[in-house]
């Protein structure tokens, strides 16, 4: 039986019983100078409230505050001091409150400044002052997973005058000014507020110690959080996002809870703070316009206490040997690792002792009875396990465990999955929306430009002998939503397949996912966005892909080589981070080097910056011959680099200016990548 890794419930800490609900009822009043906005409560919820003078189109939501906690079981009040201009606060000021799960547009959280001492969580960088330095900051952008140094970064906040009420801190100052200096900010006058229940911890951290994976329940409240429009939940261990964390169910009590699975012992003793960064989509239609909403909620500090932690760990297997690297707690320690396969039987074990605590053993790849395991087609991964002897703390001694002579007793856990780093041949999966230009209203001559463009791009990893996948997922009006959605179950079964590694996909995409139900169609009948219904499975989701395939916890990473995303906005968000893609141009050089701290091979990410197609962007029988002569001119007698390959396809198909071309195409990565370079297990080492 195939051992996993489980993770242990945050149950001390569970508020059982809750009820996520729509903000309604939500209510304004003026008390002299001052307004009242109040809106129903349980009493755990946390709050993001914004404010704008008009409805203008040019005017702007802003935050007046964020992370604010419920202050009542039945309804929660907060209070703007001062905000109501005109004699005795009456005839010269008119306000409304719109709820959050009511009105939305396309409004973010905006990045975060994260202390470079780790000394705090992210803080919403429009909360400063203009002109602030952020030099002692690395500043993180939630939409896109990208950070970046604080050094000469300028922001422009919003239009926001209003007095803040905040539960995180403002860097100096009357804890009420935006500007930090008391009394010098004006108060809204005219106006309209509104409020969004933002996802949070449903837990109390104080006096706990996180011990290895734990699973904590999150509070997504519908409508502003809605399980079914969540693209994505990042945590970050001391203001610095991490992989180490997985989004994910637990039952309790027969009652299915969502939340964040999160590897502790990745992360070294101590204390330090959390914080959750969830981004939400607003709207079915998915186009250029498609509006989303990024919630942080407030951090919170946390004791970590592994009595076996891994930081020093590598997850993938990268050469002929691996080390098995972890630190005790406790000095002065016999321990034992066992080794079991993907089929749960056992492979090889070793036994130590260490007076420091710190643990390593060098495995050669043999198992017990003296044959190779290197073998990574038929063993994609191993489940180790650790035992370790000594005068340990009762709260980790093993169940029913007796004490020696010595006071000894004995603990077993697993430790992270020594991943596949690749296959003999990595495979390549091509995958289309079948009837993209046959939904709505059909247009069968680009639907035979589209084949005869797969054709070719088919055509390149097969003649240089490579597996692949060619699969047409169901898409459109044609189909009952069953279909679809099982379509795409099966796309992502061979994605997850660990002897995949090279993936091109065309059909509808956004910066935060692939995928759609049907089509919205153009004045022409040309499809140009599509619909993704209320808990459709028929896409493919950013916390999917880091979750399921790169950043794979429970059953190993396995990063691929080569990523096309040939679908709208695919490069403009965390869709490379996803992939395990550094988010700008790297040389070969760097994946040999201590910067690549994933230790995988050289990678591609291919995807574009706007919507493509539609007036301006040539015609579909050039687009298909674009991508024609890009897979002849990488895979053919010429072998071409990547990034020219493409260039040239352009070029010899006349599909768009060479210009416009180079300005929305992105390749992140390793752009001078030959088609078949390092696609074979034994041709890369680190």
């Amino acid at each position: 039986m195939k051992t996993t890794k489980r993770f242990a419930l945050f149950a001390v800490l569970l508020v059982s019983g809750f009820t996520s609900y729509a903000i309604t009822n939500t209510a304004i009043a003026i008390s002299g100078t001052n307004i009242v906005l109040s809106w129903p409560s349980f009493g755990y919820e946390s709050y993001l409230v914004q404010y704008r003078q008009t409805l203008n189109p040019d005017d702007s939501w802003s935050c007046l505050t964020n992370a604010y906690h419920a202050n009542s079981t039945n309804r929660t009040m907060l209070i703007l001091y001062g905000a109501v201009t005109g004699s005795g606060g009456n005839g010269g000021s008119f306000s409304a409150m719109i709820a959050g799960g009511n009105t939305y547009d396309s409004v973010a959280a905006g990045p975060l400044a994260v202390p470079l001492d780790g000394s705090g969580g992210g803080v919403p960088v429009a909360i400063y002052p203009p002109g602030f330095d952020f030099s002692n900051f690395n500043i993180f952008d939630p939409l896109s997973g990208d950070t970046v140094s604080g050094a000469g970064y300028a922001y422009s906040p919003l239009a926001q005058q209003a007095r803040l009420s905040q539960d995180v801190p403002l860097p100096s100052g009357d804890p009420q000014s935006l500007d930090g200096d008391s009394g010098n900010s004006s108060a809204p006058t005219t106006g309209f507020f509104r409020v969004f229940h933002i996802p949070s911890f449903r837990a109390n951290f104080s006096g706990y110690t996180f011990d290895g994976p734990t699973f904590i329940p999150v509070d997504y409240a519908a409508p502003d959080a809605d399980l079914d429009y969540v693209e994505s939940t990042t945590v970050l261990i001391g203001g610095q996002p991490t992989d180490y964390a997985v989004f994910m169910p637990y039952v309790i009590n027969g009652v299915t809870n969502w939340g964040m699975g999160i590897y502790f012992d990745r992360f070294p003793n101590g204390t330090n703070t959390i914080q959750l960064i969830t981004t939400v989509r607003q709207s079915d239609s998915i186009n250029d316009q498609t509006p989303e909403m990024v919630f942080s909620n407030a951090p919170a500090a946390i004791t970590i206490g592994n009595l076996i932690t891994v930081t020093n760990w590598d997850d993938l297997i990268t050469s002929t040997s691996y080390a098995f690297k972890a630190q005790s707690s406790v000095p002065n320690v016999d321990w034992e690792i066992d080794i079991y396969d993907w089929n749960g039987y056992f492979v090889n074990y070793q036994t130590g002792h260490s007076s420091d605590g710190n643990i390593s053993w060098t495995w050669n790849l043999y198992d017990y009875w003296g044959n190779s395991r290197g073998n990574f087609d038929s063993d994609p991964c191993f489940f180790p396990y650790i035992t370790i002897t000594g005068n340990l703390p009762s709260s980790v001694q093993t169940s029913g465990a007796e004490l020696d002579v010595n006071n000894n007793s004995s603990s077993t856990d697993p430790l992270p999955l020594a991943g596949n780093q690749y296959p003999s041949v990595g495979g390549w999966v091509i995958a289309y929306m079948d009837r993209l230009y046959l939904d709505g209203t059909p247009h069968p001559d680009a639907d035979a430009y589209m084949h005869n463009g797969l054709s070719s791009i088919l055509g390149g990893p097969a003649e240089w002998g490579d597996p692949v996948v060619y699969y047409p997922l169901k898409f459109g009006l044609n189909y009952a939503q069953s279909d679809r959605e099982s379509s795409w179950a099966d796309f992502c079964s061979y994605l997850y397949n660990s002897n995949n590694r090279n993936l091109y996909y065309f059909g509808h995409g956004y910066p935060s996912f692939i995928g759609g139900d049907y089509n919205i169609t153009d004045t022409n009948g040309m499809p140009n966005g599509a619909i993704l219904l209320a808990g459709s499975k028929a896409c493919l989701t950013i916390q999917d892909i880091h979750d399921k395939i790169t950043f794979n916890q429970q059953s190993g990473k396995r990063p691929y080589r080569f990523i096309f995303l040939d679908c709208c906005n695919g490069a403009t968000g965390g869709l490379p981070w996803a992939f395990g893609v550094p988010k700008q141009q790297e040389p070969l050089s760097y994946y040999q080097s201590a910067s690549n701290t994933s230790h995988a091979r050289p990678s591609a990410f291919v995807g574009w910056d706007a919507e493509v197609g539609g007036p301006g962007w040539g015609t579909i029988y050039n687009f298909w011959n674009c991508r024609s002569y890009w897979m002849g001119w990488w895979a053919g007698t010429f072998q071409a680099n990547l990034d020219d390959a493409l260039d040239l396809g352009n070029d010899f198909s006349g599909w768009i200016s060479a210009s416009q071309f180079d300005s929305h195409i992105r390749i992140y990565g390793y752009s001078a990548m030959m088609l078949d370079e390092n696609n074979y297990g034994g041709n890369w080492s680190y």
